[in-house]
């Protein structure tokens, strides 16, 4: 291995670009972030336009290079990971033919609520092993098939955002398992297109990406690309993974009886399996891992961080994350009857509800913004226990969970998740985990790999800490979670 090769791996996420590079032991040497817009131009509407994704893209690509301090020519790959879900609708020129809908969009409840009529929730779990929801591929798409016709008419080919952004670098369409998973248009167990699902919203075969590895190669950086970067033309580019496959290979989640929890816009609880096994009721989202033959349950809530940055932009946004998050470390646990129910633009599981609204639940005059900011994080950590208790359901117990995003920085968020999982926490040091991934997978494609196995190998363990629970803290969270668990069926007959 030439030990003066760098990786790559590019981030599309809903508020921002990241772009990293590590050496060939996967450790990080630098990274860049550019923040993107979201446009909402009608309630529940939720859009980005690709073209911030490409410039943000090329801006830190740029960045990452100089902040590194390495020469463009040591870059042996590149590998990009994004959003899921999110519909890009690219016409016969090959650009957009609109805004993207993304992953939070919520117009397409009517739309959700006739499929699951017209293919039936057993056929449903036959075909995909997943729940449809709002803000999915296959929900925009019947949207906008019904609302946007000449839309429509003028779609050449679906794809995913990293997929999108992975066209303009290298010219060559494809996607892969990880991502085509997350769309509701493919058969998760045999990790190809469905045929059923995709007639059933009148899509062509041909309108939908060949399939192919993770870390498979789909061609080199383009000339015009190199030019607009900075980088040498021909840099081998792989498919890449969904966000949380690529967070889950970097921190080498890959084997059953593994759990991870990540918080940062959404909320998700991710554990591998050895073989495709669906929740019976569709409360949990089953989708294909970065490695051939691997899956993985998911157990999503919609606004997780999202949910705290709502509060700070509602209170003025004079106060940061940081200090809401201190002033709300500093209230006496589980809010002395305070409840936020986290349900800001609907909720997934368990619920699987585009129609459940956020609430405050038990509000006093004795109540401040720390109290809010409190009940806001517990909210958030309680419903993500609703997850892991589902996922588990169908694995069986973990006895630790790895944490992961932008929560993880702050001592209150692990505090709660330890005490309201009850179980160990593992917090790795690293915070660029998901554009990391990506570099991995590049790394592979690259042949700087025999496989995702060596990788890990070479990256060897992450540093990282335990956070254990506080049985005190613990038994007063147990007895908030009942009550938390029982707002929701008492509320959603009179409100959703």
């Amino acid at each position: 291995m030439d030990r003066s090769l760098v990786l790559a791996g590019l981030d599309i996420g809903t508020s921002g670009v990241k772009a990293v590079l590590l050496d060939e032991r996967g450790r990080l040497l630098a990274s860049a972030l550019k923040e993107i817009p979201l446009s909402m131009p009608a309630p529940d509407w939720a859009e980005q336009d690709p073209e911030d994704w490409l410039r943000a893209a090329v801006e830190c690509m740029r960045a990452v290079v100089d902040s590194a301090g390495i020469r463009p020519d040591q870059i042996a790959g590149l590998g990009l990971t994004g959003q899921m879900h999110s519909l890009v609708c690219v016409g016969t020129d090959g650009r957009p033919a609109r805004p993207a809908i993304i992953w939070a969009d919520r117009r397409s409840g009517e739309q959700v609520r006739k499929l699951e009529q017209s293919i039936g929730r057993g056929r449903l779990l036959q075909l995909a092993g997943n729940p449809l929801a709002t803000g999915f591929m296959i929900a925009s798409w019947e949207w906008l098939r019904q609302h946007e016709p000449e839309t429509a008419r003028r779609t050449r080919l679906l794809m995913l955002p990293k997929d999108y952004v992975r066209l303009r670098f290298t010219g060559q369409t494809g996607t892969e398992p990880s991502d085509a998973a997350s769309t509701l248009l493919f058969d998760v167990s045999g990790r190809r297109w469905s045929n059923p699902l995709r007639e059933a919203v009148g899509l062509a075969e041909e309108q939908l990406p060949p399939v192919h590895e993770s870390a498979a190669v789909a061609g080199g950086l383009t000339d015009e690309i190199a030019a607009l970067t900075g980088w040498p033309s021909g840099i081998p580019v792989v498919y890449g993974a969904s966000d949380q496959a690529a967070q889950a290979v970097y921190q080498g989640v890959i084997e059953p009886g593994m759990v991870s929890c990540t918080v940062g816009t959404g909320g998700q609880i991710f554990a591998p399996l050895a073989e495709p096994r669906p929740d019976p009721q569709l409360r949990l989202h089953l989708f294909c891992h970065a490695l051939p033959d691997r899956w993985h349950l998911e157990a999503a809530m919609l606004t997780a961080g999202m949910s705290l940055r709502w509060l700070r932009d509602t209170l003025g946004g004079e106060v940061g994350y940081k200090a809401l998050a201190d002033a709300a470390a500093q209230v006496t646990a589980a809010q002395e009857g305070l409840f936020f129910l986290p349900y800001l633009s609907g909720e997934r599981t368990p619920h699987m509800n585009p129609r459940a609204r956020g609430a405050f639940i038990g509000l006093t005059l004795s109540h401040n913004r720390a109290h809010l900011a409190r009940a806001v994080m517990e909210g958030v950590v309680f419903a993500l226990r609703q997850g892991l208790e589902l996922v588990e359901g169908v694995t069986g117990r973990f006895d630790q969970v790895l944490v992961s995003g932008g929560a993880a920085a702050h001592p209150l968020w692990l505090r709660l998740m330890a005490d309201i999982f009850q179980r160990p926490l593992v917090v790795p040091e690293s915070g660029e985990t998901t554009a990391s991934g990506a570099a991995l997978l590049a790394g592979v494609g690259a042949g700087l790999y025999a496989d995702l196995p060596a990788a890990l190998a070479a990256r060897g363990p992450l540093p990282g800490r335990a956070v254990l629970h506080d049985p005190a803290a613990a038994g007063k969270y147990e007895v908030g979670y009942r009550y938390f668990q029982a707002l929701y069926p008492a509320l959603k007959p009179v409100l959703w």
